[in-house]
C-alpha cells in the first residue's frame, strides 16, 4: 500500500491519540476541538463525535479508493496508528447499538442474551484483516468501553470541580491511566487491584461501585455471539452492618447444610456468587470485627476460601470494591482496624465529595442536583417545577446549612416538598457539642437519657451502630434504639 502522505500520517496521530483520552477530561475536549479546528465549549460531546467520526470516515475513504483497508498492510508505528485509528472508527459506528444493548442486557437480567448485530461487528473486522482472536478482544473491549462511559455518566453527575475529576478517576480505575498498559498487560489481570471508597453517608458510594463493578472486561464468543455473562449477575454486593458477626461470615462464604443450628440447607457465600469477571461490593468494612477481618484478609491475599463446614476450597477470582463512611486511620490507630487487611484494599482510594464541598465549589450544582433527582421522583418535570422546587428549598434550610446527610438528603428533602410543599430538617448534632454540657447538666438527665446521648454522640463520630455496640458493650438492636428513639 502506498505510504501515508504527511498530512495523513498527522491526522491519523491524532486519532489514536484521542482513542487513548480520557473521555470525561478537560484534556480530551480541547484535543477534540483543536483536530476541529473549534473553540473549547462551543459544541457539545455527542456534536463533536459526529463531526470528528465524519472526518474520519472521509480520510479512510481516501486511503480505499485502490484498496479496501486492510490492517495487514501496515508494520511498524504506521501499523499501531492505524490500528487504534480503525479501532475508534468502529467503535463509533457501534456505540449507538452497543448502548441500546447494554439496556436490553439490564432488562433481560442475568442471563447473557446475543448480540443482535454482532454479525455485522464480525464482518467489519474480518474485512479490516483482523484475525478471530482479534476480533472477539476487541469486540469485548468495545463492549466494555460502553459500558464504562454508560454507568459512569449514570451515576456521577455534576459539574463541579470534585464531580470532574471524580468521573476521570473512575475512568482511570477501570481502564487505568494508561490504555497501551491496560490493553497489553493488565486487561486480564484487574481482579488483583482492590478498590477502597470512602465519603460520608449520602454520597454516592453504593452507585459509584455498581458503576465500576458492571464495567469490568466480559469476553465476546464469537461461535454464539455472546458475551460469556451478564454485567447484571458480575456483581455481587453486601452491606456488613446488616448481619450479626454469627451470620456474616456465612453470608461472606456460604455454609453447608448442617454446618450449624438452623442451616437446613447449603447457602451460597458472596465469593461464591461472583464470577472470574465480576466484582464484589463489600459495603461498610469498617465496621467488621477483627476476627472477620484476619479471614477476609485470608481470602484477599490466598485467593481462597472454604464454606463454614466444610474444609473445601473455592477459589475467589473477582475485583474486590469496599466502601465506608468510617475514619480508618483513627480505627488504625485504634487498633480496630488492621493495617495488613487496609493494605490489601487500598490499590486506589477514592473520595466521594460531599454535597457541601459540591455546592461549595459551584452553587448551580443544586439546580442539576434536583433536576437529576427530580426525573427520578416524577415523570417528566419541567423547569419549572425544578425551579419551584429549587425555591422551597431555599425557603426551608438555612443557607450554611450542612447537608448532613448529603445527596440522600437531598432526595427526602425533594419528596417532603413535593409532599408538603415544605422541608423540615432535623436537628443537627454538631459532634463537637459536649454531653456534659451546661445547658444539659441543667436538664438532670436520667441515666436513659444519658446513654442516649452518648450513643448518638458515638454515632455521630464513627457513622456504625456495630462500632457503637462494641464500645458501650450494647446489643446493636438495642443501639440503634437509642439513636433513633
Amino acid at each position: 500500500m502506498k505510504p501515508l502522505t504527511a498530512d495523513q500520517n498527522a491526522f491519523f496521530r491524532r486519532i489514536a491519540d484521542l482513542a487513548f483520552t480520557n473521555p470525561f477530561s478537560s484534556v480530551r475536549e480541547q484535543a477534540d476541538c483543536e483536530l476541529l479546528g473549534i473553540t473549547p465549549g462551543s459544541m457539545g460531546w455527542f456534536d463533536r463525535m459526529e463531526s470528528i467520526q465524519a472526518r474520519l470516515k472521509c480520510e479512510l475513504d481516501q486511503l480505499q479508493r485502490k484498496k479496501p483497508f486492510n490492517i495487514r498492510d501496515y508494520s511498524g508505528k504506521t501499523y499501531e496508528i492505524m490500528l487504534f485509528s480503525w479501532l475508534f472508527y468502529a467503535f463509533h459506528e457501534v456505540q449507538d447499538d452497543f448502548s441500546a444493548f447494554i439496556h436490553a442486557q439490564g432488562r433481560a437480567g442475568d442471563h447473557p442474551i446475543p448480540l443482535p448485530f454482532a454479525r455485522r461487528l464480525i464482518a467489519m473486522f474480518e474485512q479490516a484483516g483482523f484475525t478471530p482472536r482479534e476480533t472477539a478482544d476487541y469486540i469485548g473491549l468495545f463492549y466494555q468501553i460502553q459500558r464504562g462511559y454508560h454507568f459512569i455518566s449514570e451515576s456521577v453527575h455534576g459539574q463541579c470541580d470534585a464531580m470532574i475529576e471524580l468521573r476521570m478517576r473512575l475512568w482511570n480505575n477501570i481502564f487505568t491511566f494508561n490504555p497501551p498498559w491496560y490493553l497489553n498487560h493488565l486487561s486480564g489481570t484487574m481482579e488483583d487491584f482492590s478498590t477502597l471508597l470512602l465519603g460520608e453517608t449520602g454520597t454516592g458510594k453504593s452507585l459509584v461501585a455498581h458503576a465500576i463493578g458492571c464495567s469490568g472486561l466480559i469476553p465476546f464468543d464469537l461461535e454464539k455471539r455472546r458475551f460469556e455473562e451478564s454485567f447484571t449477575g458480575a456483581f455481587q454486593a453486601i452491606n456488613l452492618s446488616q448481619y450479626s458477626a454469627g451470620l456474616l461470615e456465612s453470608e461472606l462464604f456460604g455454609h453447608k447444610k448442617g454446618a450449624f443450628t438452623g442451616a437446613i440447607d447449603h447457602h451460597t457465600g458472596l465469593f461464591a456468587r461472583c464470577s472470574r469477571y465480576g466484582a464484589v461490593f463489600i459495603d461498610e468494612i469498617g465496621d467488621i470485627d477483627l476476627p472477620t477481618q484476619v479471614k477476609l484478609l485470608g481470602v484477599l491475599q490466598e485467593r481462597v476460601f472454604s464454606p463454614v463446614g466444610s474444609h473445601e476450597k473455592l477459589r475467589f477470582s473477582g475485583r474486590v470494591i469496599s466502601a465506608t463512611n468510617r475514619d480508618l486511620q483513627q480505627l488504625r490507630q485504634d487498633k480496630r482496624f488492621r493495617d495488613d487487611f487496609y493494605y490489601r484494599l487500598c490499590s486506589d482510594v477514592i473520595t466521594l465529595p460531599s454535597l457541601r464541598q459540591r455546592l461549595g465549589e459551584n452553587p448551580a450544582e443544586l439546580r442539576n442536583l434536583v433536576a437529576k433527582l427530580l426525573s427520578r421522583i416524577l415523570r417528566d418535570p419541567d423547569e419549572r417545577l425544578v425551579e419551584e422546587v429549587e425555591r422551597k428549598i431555599a425557603a426551608s434550610v438555612p443557607e450554611d446549612y450542612p447537608w448532613p446527610g448529603n445527596v440522600r438528603e437531598l432526595e427526602q428533602c425533594i419528596r417532603q416538598i413535593c409532599l408538603a410543599g415544605v422541608y423540615r430538617p432535623m436537628p443537627y448534632r454538631s459532634s463537637s457539642s459536649s454531653l456534659f454540657s451546661e445547658e444539659n447538666l441543667e436538664k438532670e438527665l436520667s441515666a436513659k437519657q444519658l446513654l442516649q446521648a452518648y450513643c448518638r454522640s458515638l454515632y455521630e463520630r464513627h457513622g456504625s451502630y456495630q462500632a457503637v455496640a462494641q464500645i458501650t458493650q450494647l446489643d446493636r438492636r438495642t443501639v440503634r434504639k437509642y439513636v433513633v428513639d
